[in-house]
C-alpha cells in the first residue's frame, strides 16, 4: 500500500528544506558573514599586544589602531547585516517550526494506519517518511542552534568595537571610528579589551 497524500506531504517538506537551508537561506548568509567576521578577527586579534605599555609597544600599539582603523568599515557594515539576520533568522525558526509541525500531523497519520494494511510498499515508504521527519527536527534545531550562536556574537561583536574605539582613544589618542552606541562604557582596559576579543574568537571557533 503507497499513500499518495504522504508522499505530497514528503515532497512538500524537501522544498521546504531546500528553501529554509539552502542557497539564499538565512543560514547560508550567516554561514558567510561569520567566516567573514572570523576572518577580520584573525587580523584584528590584539591577544599579543600589552595596551598598558609604553616604550617599543607604543609602535605596536599605534600600528593596531591603524588596522582597526582600516577594517573598522568592514565591521560595522558586518555587524548590520548580522543584526538583520538576526530578525530574519527568529521568523525562519518560526515558518520552520510550523512546518514541521504540519509534517509531523501527516506522518503521525499515517503512522496509525491498521496494521492489516500495512504491507511491504508501506514500510518502505515509511522508512522515508521517518528520515524526512528528522531532517525537519533537525533544521529546526539547527535554525535554534545558529540564533543561539548569532545573538552572543553580535554582543561580543558589539562590545569589542564599543572596547576599541574607547581604549584607543583614551590609551592611544587615536579615532578609530564610532561607538555602535549601546554600550555604556566611560573606561576599559586592554586585559579587558583582549578578552572580549578571546571569547568572540571562541564563539566564531564553534561555527565550524
Amino acid at each position: 500500500m503507497f499513500d499518495e497524500k504522504m508522499a505530497a506531504a514528503v515532497e512538500t517538506a524537501q522544498k521546504r528544506l531546500m528553501q529554509t537551508t539552502g542557497q539564499g537561506s538565512v543560514l547560508m548568509q550567516l554561514a558567510k558573514d561569520m567566516d567573514e567576521l572570523a576572518e577580520l578577527a584573525d587580523r584584528l586579534d590584539p591577544s599579543r599586544i600589552d595596551f598598558d605599555k609604553g616604550g617599543l609597544e607604543k609602535l605596536k600599539i599605534n600600528a593596531y589602531w591603524n588596522r582597526f582603523e582600516e577594517y573598522y568599515p568592514a565591521l560595522k557594515e558586518l555587524f548590520g547585516r548580522m543584526e538583520r539576520s538576526r530578525k530574519i533568522l527568529s521568523n525562519s525558526i518560526t515558518t520552520v517550526s510550523r512546518f514541521c509541525e504540519e509534517y509531523r500531523a501527516a506522518y503521525d497519520k499515517f503512522r496509525s494506519l491498521p496494521e492489516d494494511v500495512k504491507d511491504e510498499d508501506y514500510y518502505h515508504q515509511a522508512a522515508v517518511c521517518e528520515n524526512m521527519s528528522l531532517m525537519l527536527e533537525n533544521s529546526v534545531s539547527e535554525h535554534k542552534a545558529a540564533q543561539e550562536r548569532l545573538t552572543r556574537l553580535l554582543t561580543l561583536l558589539e562590545s569589542s568595537i564599543d572596547m576599541a574605539v574607547l581604549l584607543a582613544k583614551q590609551k592611544s589618542g587615536h579615532d578609530v571610528g564610532m561607538a555602535l552606541g549601546r554600550t555604556a562604557r566611560t573606561s576599559v582596559s586592554g586585559r579587558e579589551y583582549c578578552e572580549n576579543f578571546v571569547e568572540m574568537k571562541r564563539w566564531l571557533g564553534n561555527n565550524k
